[in-house]
């Protein structure tokens, strides 16, 4: 007789989490504040039902409430944070470090795919292991470069390109996979001390399985509901395993490429990953995870900037013609160099332009406070608050960058290259720029980043012209890292007059 009255109290029970579950999904927890607004929880969800451009999501729902109270409240991967954009607020996360620690997928989300994959890194530790992983780093990070290593990948580059070309003689050529090849080949060889042969092999049996990785990892739905992967579902299992395989594989292949004895005083990156992995500095597991977060900060990040760069000067053929005047105005031995290329105005402000309007990771969510927090006067941050900030919106402020911020226009960076320069450092030290972040966590890899990009540029600059491929629909990726969707351009070697 007492049977129907289980039923009915599992049933309540059931009915009770499934409303608690959504409850969490569609409105914010308590803690948050009250006196900024709060995003539609649909918002993030949107990509997935319909294909979307992030630039005109971010007009339509984030623009006016982020310029109007410079914070919102907003549901991104699984959780409830406070986006943060305005410029005074970011300086005050920036500089207060110990206040807004950063909270990694593996603090966010311990038990998803992605966690497993990203881990505690020199990009998501914090306090004494943070700085342990950083002076190991560092000095490899920001040694000059091999401009030769670069130079030779981007000659390959280009002539691939142009043979995709020839047999798509009628049309333009997707770019994506040719350049994530490319900047694959450049921080496996020239940071980690590998040689991959991305470019010169597609079918690398290391890319085939990061290919295979990629659209497991970051699935959206599991992305925006990161407690599914608490259960066991079999594709999510694999997923793990892959995970597991691909930084075995990995750290075998950097291994492999330093078969001498590696020393902590070297100035590759693998190199001095490797030694501090056998001083006993570094467990495997962090040897793994700082090898894999270069891997993959150290070629995306690249990548989505070389496509940014090329299709703001696919999209305006004069001034692609003036950066390259530009380039040849130095002598044949010095355009592949980059302190000459870094003495350059205007491609320097072309650079530093795509960066602001066009930052790789748009939208950042790897924070957490560690103690109640007051953001300027008036928003209050409880203790364990997750927070982000969305450098397209900072990047942007009119109160700095003028009326016309969302031009772009490579003329607000001044004359010469030291105005460039002076004005990247103020902008920077103003959190008016925080495409490499800012702080004591400023991007450890800025300096290897820029440089590399100015070789590649200069490359393409004095080997081919390019233009947007008229049947590609102009777009931006929909969620995620920001950056032209599946890029088309016409290409064309240059003549001996050009």
């Amino acid at each position: 007789m007492a049977f129907p009255w289980v039923a009915a109290s599992l049933l309540f029970s059931a009915v009770w989490a499934i409303v608690r579950f959504v409850t969490r999904i569609v409105l914010p927890p308590s803690h948050l504040p009250k006196n900024i607004p709060t995003i539609p929880f649909y918002y993030t969800l949107l990509a997935l039902f319909k294909e979307v451009d992030q630039e005109q999501l971010y007009h339509k729902y984030l623009k006016q409430p982020l310029e109007q109270w410079g914070a919102v409240n907003i549901f991104f991967g699984g959780h409830w944070n406070v986006l943060i954009t305005r410029p005074t607020y970011m300086a005050q996360v920036l500089k207060n470090d110990e206040d807004f620690p950063k909270a990694g997928n593996h603090v966010k989300n311990p038990d998803s795919v992605l966690a497993l994959y990203t881990g505690e890194n020199v990009i998501s530790a914090i306090g004494e292991t943070w700085k342990q992983f950083a002076a190991i780093m560092k000095p490899g990070l920001q040694s000059a470069i091999d401009a030769s290593v670069i130079a030779r990948n981007a000659h390959i580059l280009v002539d691939l390109l142009m043979q995709d070309q020839k047999r798509n003689a009628a049309s333009g050529v997707a770019i994506l996979d040719l350049v994530q090849a490319y900047a694959i080949s450049n921080v496996s060889e020239s940071l980690l001390g590998a040689r991959i042969d991305a470019l010169e092999n597609r079918k690398n049996p290391l890319l085939q399985l990061q290919k295979e990785i990629k659209p497991k990892i970051f699935n959206p739905i599991h992305l925006n509901f990161p407690i599914l992967d608490w259960f066991y579902i079999p594709s999510r299992e694999k997923a793990k395993q892959l995970v597991k395989t691909f930084k075995t594989e990995l750290t075998a292949l950097i291994r492999q490429g330093h078969r001498h004895e590696c020393q902590l005083d070297s100035t590759n990156l693998g190199c001095r990953l490797l030694a501090a992995h056998n001083t006993g500095q570094l467990s495997e597991y962090h040897l793994q995870q700082n090898l894999l977060i270069t891997f993959v900060a150290g070629h995306e990040n690249p990548m989505i900037l070389i496509l940014s760069n090329l299709f703001v000067l696919a999209d305006r053929p004069y001034l692609q013609e003036q950066v390259r005047r530009e380039v040849h105005s130095l002598p044949p031995s010095e355009r592949t160099q980059p302190d000459a290329l870094a003495t350059l105005p205007l491609l320097t402000s072309v650079i530093f332009e795509t960066l602001r309007m066009y930052p790789p990771l748009s939208q950042i969510m790897n924070k957490r406070t560690a103690t109640d927090v007051i953001l300027s006067d008036d928003i209050i941050l409880r203790a364990g608050t997750f927070t982000g900030y969305n450098g397209y919106s900072t990047n942007r402020n009119p109160e700095f960058w003028g009326p016309d911020a969302d031009k772009f226009r490579p003329s607000r960076w001044g004359e010469t290259v030291e105005d460039a320069n002076a004005l990247f450092r103020r902008a920077t030290s103003k959190a008016e720029f925080i495409t490499f972040h800012g702080g004591k966590r400023t991007c450890l890899g800025q300096k290897w980043a820029l440089a590399t990009h100015r070789v590649t540029m200069a490359i393409f600059l004095t080997s081919l012209k390019w233009r947007l491929d008229p049947t590609w629909p102009r777009m931006m990726t929909p969620a995620g890292p920001l950056m032209p969707k599946n890029l088309r351009l016409e290409l064309e070697t240059l003549s001996i007059e050009d």
